[in-house]
């Protein structure tokens, strides 16, 4: 039976089943095996603002590691859905959408905000596009489930992603790895690490990646398709000032190039009759199909982007430079640690696409600037209290000079519909937070959190997608408006010590979404969303740390969601834009386990399931349908992933391991709420496979891969009358030398 047969209710029985054949050996959090000791290795996170043990930080966390990211081929943020229970990743015209546990902000634009908070070494990174780069010389990257509203304030009700990146030490070493694949895929990374004297120390990285475009042209031979020319770079400085205090510099760039983003028709998958036509859209396309219908056409056709593009000089041209610093000082009852972050990302694309069945050419210029200061104190000592207090502030502008155009032809004519956008929007954040924890007896803690956040964006458009009329500066849908917000997010939680290896912890927490205004003057202003959840779980080491469990049961209570919708006050384009407004309130249940299991020195078995019960409350998205009791999009009911890694030993004292792996997903929704219409996406099987050698003296490593054997496509994100897709089958050999 093919995975697409798999009915819900099988695919849990068969989560059960691999469940049970990996007992009683789990893991989550261990992302590091010493496989000489024989046991998985303790890894310290920050996930709470400060260093701890991942098995005793009492909340759900995923840490994937430098090594885990190399050996499952993630060098980008749409990878971690691989490895991460309960995550979902895709792209929307180039920008990252974050999904956990079905929570999920669909507004990509200027005025948007994420719903999961995304940060590098602590930094927080607003802007979808920026969030897309290249990951580069990582140490770690730490996945935080649920709500973060006390630590990591506004824009956390789906939870936070922390890349943290290395940083200099004190021996010398460097690395180099170069990679190639199918679809003309090439990659290089190169570090150093220098240990300058006594207090300075360097550590440099950088790399390139290359390759042509997934989707096949169809009859537009001449039209550049979406495609890869990326380069990254970053060089921390790291001053030990004296034994107490510390100073790291970081200068960073990472540019997105290549050719601009490419959706594919949604004939690709669906049929049915196309509906919202404007009155002169061609008879077999339009912004949505009625009733559809799921056809598996084959990865080739689905890949087909069929469309009738209309620009040839279609690109991307995007940079994200950030400079930070972080300075540590011990005073003695506690730590004083100061972080200034500042970014400015650069927009230049021209993309290619569809809108109501015409051509459709996106011309999308711009900046953003942002700073971010945190001032933050963490206590020190043994004692039964622990506690982490702070400040942050954080500022962005953020400008756009876009043109959108829409080419009608023949035999309606031929015409340009031309929908201009001149946005400034302002983003200003300032918070103060808390979080103690208690010890009421030694094994017993007692956690409390508290976040008090005011929020106020301003925003206007001299032109709000109406051209100005020469000799006239604005026209009259012009808008400027301002919003502010303010919200006291909360935490209290419990965790037990049952034995040294195995803890228990429960939690009520709350996240908080900041709200704001749409890009039309009519379609006014939109609420803060806010999120409650409830937690319980357990984490466990077991036969003697070879084998580790992290599993957890949540309620949300969901009010307010932000949902996002192309409307058309008219049946003209030119007045057709994106609109925010809040949905019904949601209730959302589910469990997840993760497990890592040492079931020899050589081998290791991985395995997690997620369950996912998402479903709105009463809701009516227009004035014709109820969607009351249906389920929110991107939340699959079931996730399940299972992978085994096995080492072999050979004579020369080198080694060859090799890893296969494969996930289940029971499929999604994606919707458009004005219309009504939700596109399923099918339950599908991903599955990857390596095997790699490594020289006796360990410097040299070769690896053979293949992702997505089964070279199953899968939409990731819809636009007027398309879909962006997910990759298909990539294969290729990595290499790496260390000195």
């Amino acid at each position: 039976m093919s995975q697409q047969q798999l009915t819900p209710l099988s695919q849990v029985l068969l989560a059960a089943g691999l469940v049970a054949a990996s007992l009683p050996g789990w893991a989550q959090d261990a992302n590091t095996t010493d496989r000489k000791a024989g046991v998985i290795q303790e890894v310290v996170v920050t996930a709470q603002k400060t260093a701890q043990p991942a098995s005793k930080t009492p909340v759900a966390l995923s840490v994937v590691s430098a090594d885990d990211l190399k050996d499952a081929g993630i060098t980008d943020a749409r990878g971690l859905a691989e490895v991460t229970p309960n995550l979902q990743m895709g792209q929307e015209s180039g920008k990252l959408q974050i999904a956990i546990r079905g929570v999920v902000s669909l507004d990509m634009t200027e005025k948007g905000d994420p719903s999961a908070a995304f940060n590098v070494d602590g930094a927080y990174v607003a802007r979808f596009e920026a969030q897309m780069g290249a990951f580069l010389d990582l140490d770690r990257i730490e996945v935080l489930r649920g709500p973060q509203g006390t630590l990591y304030g506004r824009n956390a009700t789906a939870g936070a992603i922390n890349l943290i990146t290395a940083k200099p030490a004190k021996l010398f070493g460097a690395r180099i790895e170069g990679e190639i694949g199918n679809y003309g895929a090439r990659r290089i990374e190169g570090m150093i690490n220098v240990p300058i004297n006594d207090v300075l120390s360097l550590r440099a990285a950088a790399s390139k990646t290359q390759r042509d475009t997934y989707l096949n042209p169809g009859p537009n031979t001449d039209i550049p398709l979406e495609s890869k020319s990326d380069y990254a770079g970053r060089v921390h400085l790291l001053a030990k000032i004296s034994a107490d205090s510390s100073l790291l510099l970081t200068a960073e760039t990472s540019h997105q190039g290549g050719n601009g983003a490419t959706p594919v028709p949604m004939g690709n998958f669906f049929t049915g009759t196309y509906i919202d036509r404007l009155p002169f859209s061609p008879p077999d396309t339009g912004n949505n199909i009625q009733n559809p219908v799921y056809i598996d056409r084959g990865s080739a056709a689905q890949r087909t982007t069929g469309l009738r593009f209309q620009a040839t000089d279609a690109h991307r041209d995007n940079d994200a430079n950030a400079l930070r610093a972080e300075y540590k000082r011990s005073l003695g009852f506690a730590e004083l640690t100061y972080q200034l972050a500042y970014m400015k990302s650069q927009v230049d694309e021209v993309q290619n696409g569809v809108y109501f069945g015409f051509p459709f050419r996106g011309e999308v210029p711009g900046t953003a600037e942002s700073t971010s200061h945190e001032l933050r104190l963490n206590s020190q000592g043994s004692g039964p209290l622990r506690w982490v207090a702070g400040a942050y502030l954080f500022d962005e502008k953020v400008h756009r000079d876009t043109i959108y155009r829409t080419f009608i032809t023949a035999p309606f004519g031929s015409f340009t519909v031309t929908v201009p956008f001149n946005v400034d929007v302002r983003n200003k954040s300032k918070a103060v937070f808390g979080q103690a924890t208690y010890a009421l007896q030694p094994e017993t803690r007692l956690t409390m959190g508290l976040r008090y956040t005011k929020d106020d964006k301003t925003g206007s458009d001299t032109l709000a997608g109406t051209p100005a009329t020469p000799p006239a500066t604005s026209s009259p849908a012009a808008y400027s408006t301002g919003v502010a917000f303010s919200n006291t997010s909360w935490k209290l939680g419990v965790d037990h010590d049952l034995t040294p290896g195995t803890m228990v912890f429960g939690s009520v927490a709350t996240g908080y979404k900041a709200g704001g205004f749409n890009d039309q003057v009519t379609a006014g202003t939109y609420k803060p969303e806010n999120l409650t959840a409830v937690e319980l779980g357990v984490k466990s080491k077991l036969m003697q740390d070879r084998l580790q469990l992290t599993a957890s049961l949540f309620h949300y209570d969901y009010k307010d969601m932000q949902l996002n919708s192309v409307v058309c006050r008219t049946n003209d384009p030119s007045t057709c834009g994106s609109v925010t407004t809040n949905a019904a309130s949601s209730k959302i249940n589910g469990a997840e386990i993760e497990s890592r299991w040492l079931v020899s020195d050589n081998g290791q078995l991985r395995a997690s399931v997620a369950l996912t019960d998402a479903k709105f409350g009463t809701y009516k998205p227009n004035a014709t349908d109820d969607w009351s009791g249906q389920r929110l999009d991107r939340a699959p009911r079931s996730v399940v992933s299972l992978g085994y890694s096995h080492r072999f030993n050979l004579e020369s004292g080198a080694d060859i391991t090799a890893t296969v792996g494969t996930r289940l997903n029971s499929g999604y929704t994606i919707s458009d709420p004005a219309a009504g219409v939700r596109y399923g996406q099918p339950s599908f099987r991903k599955s990857d496979a390596s095997l790699g050698w490594t020289s006796p003296d360990q410097k040299t490593q070769v690896q053979l891969f293949v992702k997505n054997i089964e070279d199953k496509i899968t939409i990731e994100s819809r636009v007027p009358g398309s879909f962006f897709i997910g990759d298909p089958r990539t294969y290729g050999v990595r290499a790496s030398y260390s000195f």
